[in-house]
């Protein structure tokens, strides 16, 4: 079992470092339009988003906050993209005292949060890929080390709030630009960059907060399974 807490707490020198690494590989991109294909239209197999991706690091600050839990840690986490529109974020938890021992010491638990959106390609912006939320589920895997893979999962739907809002934005000022119609726009929210993508590499960076320079980067493998 993989254990990616330590690429959540490297130190701020390493990650200076990475950030010029990253800054360096867009300016390398061998892949130009490496949004197209995303929205899943076209049927055709020249999508350069479409895999499996495992994340080796990040700056993201809502990711990064994973690892400092008590009660969890991330031991892996992936961004499956292999019938797109639709993009799943996977990240698979154990305990937070599991992961100071050896995978092979101790009773592994292990439970799976899958969250799924959809993808866009961003009208203007050829190396854009916008996101909407559509659901989130939890799936434990593992218990004490049985397998617990046949519990049902705890699903969340949230198209209905899109579906809410689309029908409400014509009469209520300010909601308009939340509205789905306006969901292809370049600067509409919700979205991430492609800085470099390769048959082995992805990185991306997030849109930024209003209180932020810059979105998190996020460096992914490209890898054959999600298995846990």
């Amino acid at each position: 079992m993989r254990n990616c807490n330590n690429l959540l707490s490297i130190s701020l020198g390493a990650a200076v470092v990475l950030h010029q690494t990253g800054a360096f590989l867009a300016a390398v991109n061998p892949t130009e339009n490496a949004a197209r294909g995303i929205d899943g239209n076209d049927f055709s197999d020249d999508v350069p988003l479409k895999a499996i991706w495992r994340m080796v690091w990040t700056s993201a600050f809502d990711v990064v906050s994973l690892g400092a839990s008590p009660i969890a840690a991330p031991s892996a986490i992936y961004q499956v993209i292999t019938d797109p529109p639709i993009a799943t974020n996977i990240i698979d938890f154990i305990p937070r005292a599991q992961s100071f021992f050896p995978s092979s010491s101790v009773p592994s638990s292990l439970l799976r949060a899958e969250v799924t959106t959809r993808a866009s390609s961003r009208r203007g912006a050829a190396d854009r890929v916008g996101l909407a939320f559509e659901g989130v589920k939890l799936q434990p895997i593992e218990l004490l080390g049985q397998k617990v893979d046949n519990l049902p999962p705890l699903s969340v739907d949230l198209t209905w709030q899109q579906g809410l809002i689309d029908q409400v934005a014509s009469f209520v000022p300010g909601l308009e630009n939340l509205s789905s119609d306006g969901k292809d726009d370049a600067d509409a929210p919700g979205y991430f960059d492609i800085e470099y993508v390769d048959d082995e590499l992805l990185l991306i960076c997030q849109q930024a907060l209003p209180q932020q320079a810059q979105g998190g980067r996020f460096a992914l493998v490209k890898v054959d399974n999600y298995d846990p």
